[in-house]
């Protein structure tokens, strides 16, 4: 049994530590507060993203072409490959060639996501939904019939029994009038817009690139890995889809770029594009290629990878760069029906030089 003396003891051992405790929790200072930000501060950033300088950062209306694109490539898939024979979907399947395409943008819905920081700092996430219709113009349709038979051979009798077991592809219809035909899709995808609070004003720092998607979901997407862009002297710039090094400093989707380093190009100068894309599921060679540049929009090909800086009115300094890859069966199937599939790249670069 402990006596009145241990006791106290054990009480005065306790009361030392919490007027230790104390003693150092009153030196401390209080933890900082979370800055959530102010209808203020949201109204002020908003007003920097309208500004008529910073306006084309929100811009993404860049990769709907509304005016016919000549196709220099989609000839070369139109014939009826070994593969469609075990494609069937019905009793006939349709193919058509196209010389022109186009894509209409019907509805935007953009979002504004405004995340404060307690560095005072505040990330934008521009968010984009998109109703979009492929416009296309076929010249000639082929229509091929299952009417070849498939034998299976039974060579264990005499004289060799055959069985149809299956059809293949056999005669090919051709139909010259031209017509129009379309493909309604959805999309989307986002942009991330960086702000720092500096002596008393927010300032517009850094901004990523955007990559959408179309569908907004969908397997198969053709998935865009890197796109080197070549200029006539034989410098390359390279952007690429992510980098998980830390230290890395170049050109990067999923990292930002300072508004005063991002690609600077002159106009009329001319970029020589090579896309590549990333994974086993969709090659290059089964998509078509497009890259625009101030309004001006080129189907890239096997002749033809050139692109030529352009802007839309002499005093916009920073144009958006835009580089499509789609799913090519969308230009060449009719029945069976395929669905619009492709990604697209949105670099904002600094255009410099008279226009």
């Amino acid at each position: 049994m402990m006596n009145k003396g241990g006791k106290m003891k054990k009480y005065l051992l306790n009361l030392l530590i919490i007027v230790g405790i104390c003693i150092v929790a009153c030196g401390n200072e209080p933890p900082e507060e979370f800055y959530e930000g102010t209808p203020e501060d949201s109204a002020a950033i908003k007003a920097l993203l309208d500004a008529d300088s910073n306006s084309v950062l929100q811009e993404t209306e860049d990769m709907f072409y509304s005016t016919d694109i000549p196709f220099d490539t989609l000839g070369r898939a139109v014939e009826f490959f070994e593969a469609d024979s075990f494609m069937r979907d019905d009793t006939i399947m349709v193919k058509h060639y196209l010389d022109l395409c186009a894509t209409e943008l019907v509805t935007r819905n953009d979002t504004l996501d405004y995340w404060f920081a307690k560095d005072t700092t505040c990330t934008v996430y521009v968010i984009d939904t998109f109703d979009v219709v492929s416009l296309m113009h076929a010249t000639v349709e082929y229509t091929a019939h299952y009417d070849l038979p498939m034998y299976e051979i039974d060579s264990s009798v005499t004289p060799w029994d055959s069985t149809i077991v299956g059809w293949r592809i056999g005669t090919t219809d051709i139909d010259s009038t031209p017509y129009d035909d379309t493909s309604d899709l959805v999309g989307n995808g986002k942009k991330i817009i960086f702000f720092d609070y500096e002596d008393g004003n927010w300032e517009l720092k850094r901004i990523s690139y955007g990559e959408y998607n179309f569908p907004a979901f969908s397997t198969e997407i053709p998935d865009i890995n890197t796109i080197i862009l070549t200029r006539e002297n034989g410098d390359a710039d390279t952007i690429i889809a992510s980098s998980t090094d830390s230290l890395y400093t170049g050109h990067c989707m999923d990292r930002f770029r300072a508004i005063d380093s991002l690609l600077e190009y002159d106009v009329g100068e001319t970029l020589f594009v090579e896309i590549t894309l990333r994974g086993a599921t969709v090659a290059v060679g089964d998509c078509e290629l497009f890259a625009s540049c101030g309004g001006a929009r080129v189907n890239l090909g096997f002749t033809n990878n050139e692109l030529v800086i352009s802007r839309k009115s002499p005093d916009q300094g920073i144009t958006n760069l835009c580089f499509e890859a789609v799913l090519d069966e969308i230009y060449y199937y009719v029945l069976p029906q395929k669905e619009y599939k492709a990604q697209v790249w949105l670099i904002p670069v600094n255009i410099g030089g008279a226009q």
